[in-house]
């Protein structure tokens, strides 16, 4: 079977033991359409587009998902806080533009929202003064740009739960409870050797130790009963706000 993975830090924790299956990278949109289309049998997918599709769908336990600040999924800026000015937003994310939507209306807040093919931080601020930015870019951004909005942050702030942004899923006529088992069979062990963990994250990555070490604190990989009400509750506000019929 193939098990999708996000080309992101966010999955190198969980996926570091995992051995003995076809491992397919991609971007989170591109592992929903890639799940849907049957080339992969199993992967983490946006939260929003599994929400979009339930009827076809099956989760799983695995997830990523943030209980507080999640570090990667970001607003970033040149100015000092977010104004009204336009937010640039990324090509590679459904979950995220559909959770700043969310935020900015209930906030009272009318920034205008400017997809953009790049998801690089630099080009899009060339174009607005604020920009979405996920995963390693966002990482990567927040060492260089003001971030103005942790969407983490701001979604407990609104709900007091934690934000689902990634769930694994199948279709509904493949069981994969035994790949899940296993991706947090390897979370686990790579807990229990998460020394070695991080001295090849910090190789691969080239990033500081102790962003290492609060960023793998800071994500949550299994879907709990807080996570679950999390994951409703978005449901909620997307339906609320339009987003899904």
């Amino acid at each position: 079977m193939k098990v999708g993975k996000f080309g992101y830090l966010n999955n190198f924790l969980p996926y570091y033991f995992l051995n003995g299956v076809e491992v397919v990278e991609a971007t989170p949109k591109d592992m929903a359409s890639k799940l849907l289309n049957g080339q992969i049998d199993y992967a983490p997918i946006p939260a929003f587009f599994y929400l979009s599709r339930k009827d076809l769908l099956r989760h799983y336990r695995f997830c990523v998902a943030s209980f507080g600040k999640v570090l990667s999924v970001v607003v970033v800026s040149r100015e000092k806080e977010l104004d009204d000015g336009p937010i640039a937003i990324t090509k590679d994310s459904m979950t995220s533009v559909s959770l700043l939507k969310i935020i900015l209306r209930e906030r009272g807040l009318r920034n205008r929202l400017v997809p953009m093919k790049t998801a690089i931080a630099q080009e899009m601020l060339e174009r607005c003064r604020h920009a979405l930015v996920i995963g390693d870019e966002a990482i990567k951004a927040r060492m260089i740009y003001r971030v103005v909005m942790d969407l983490g942050e701001e979604w407990y702030d609104l709900t007091s739960l934690p934000m689902v942004f990634g769930i694994s899923a199948s279709l509904k006529n493949v069981d994969a409870s035994n790949l899940d088992s296993r991706i947090l069979e390897s979370l686990n062990k790579a807990y229990e050797n998460i020394e070695s963990v991080l001295e090849d994250a910090e190789k691969t990555f080239k990033m500081p130790r102790e962003f290492l070490i609060e960023y793998f604190r800071t994500l949550r990989f299994e879907l709990g009963g807080k996570e679950r009400r999390g994951l409703n509750e978005f449901e909620k506000y997307c339906r609320d706000c339009g987003l899904l019929r």
